[in-house]
Parts: C-alpha cells; sequence; structure tokens
C-alpha cells in the first residue's frame, strides 16, 4: 500500500504509464507551462517541449518500456523515485537502466524534474 497521497500516486502512475506507452503528448500533460527538466549527464534545464527530443529518441530506440521495481517517497515539495526501467530494443535485447527522480510539483503538476541516471548503461554489452 502506498504511502502517498491520491493526487501524487494518479500524477506518478500518468506520467510514468506515458512513459511506458511511448506517449509525448501524455508526458508533456504532466508538466507546467513553465516547468524545467534536469539531468544530470548535460546538467542543463530544459522546457518541457525542449525535452521532446530525448523523449522520442528513448521511444524510437527501445519498442517496450517497463518501470519495475519501484519506490516511491513523498517530499515537502513533491516525491522522489527509484527504480529501474527495462528497455527492450526491436532486436530483444533488454537493458535495465536505474535511474532515480526528484520530482517538485506545483497544483497537481510537475514544475521540476531532476533526473540521475547513468547514461552508460544504455551502451550495447557484449
Amino acid at each position: 500500500m502506498s504511502t502517498l497521497a491520491d493526487p501524487i500516486d494518479s500524477l506518478a502512475e500518468a506520467f510514468f504509464g506515458a512513459l511506458e506507452a511511448g506517449s509525448v503528448a501524455g508526458v508533456l500533460a504532466c508538466y507546467t507551462p513553465d516547468a524545467r527538466i534536469w539531468h544530470n549527464f548535460d546538467q542543463l534545464a530544459l522546457a518541457p517541449e525542449a525535452s521532446i527530443a530525448g523523449l522520442r529518441t528513448l521511444f524510437d530506440n527501445f519498442t517496450a518500456r517497463r518501470y519495475i521495481e519501484v519506490r516511491r517517497l513523498p517530499t515537502a515539495e513533491g516525491f522522489v523515485q527509484q527504480h529501474i526501467l527495462q528497455l527492450e530494443s526491436a532486436d530483444g535485447r533488454v537493458v535495465d537502466w536505474p535511474g532515480c527522480i526528484v520530482f517538485t510539483l506545483r497544483e497537481g503538476l510537475i514544475a521540476r524534474l531532476e533526473e540521475y541516471v547513468d547514461l552508460s548503461q544504455l551502451a550495447a554489452k557484449d
């Protein structure tokens, strides 16, 4: 049973569900108009529209996406989620990609997302 308030659960389910489904529109609907998306690997804070290219790359390169081993913890400003994003490529290769995202919420939407991932995990393994 989750310890998060229902609105946070609903938003998290909508956001991660859209990512699993490959829905750019669904992901964008979870952000405030002035939201910023930051990643540890480039340290740039992007507007939602500027993050679309990265989403499309993820959706185009992997035919299936599933969040497993999800741990969600509430914070004073939103929530933190740790997970493994299980990705499957067209050739059947499966990659387990650990990550952690810190969410700051405003009026029931994501105002800031700070994602911590290791891009080297996506490299083809021999």
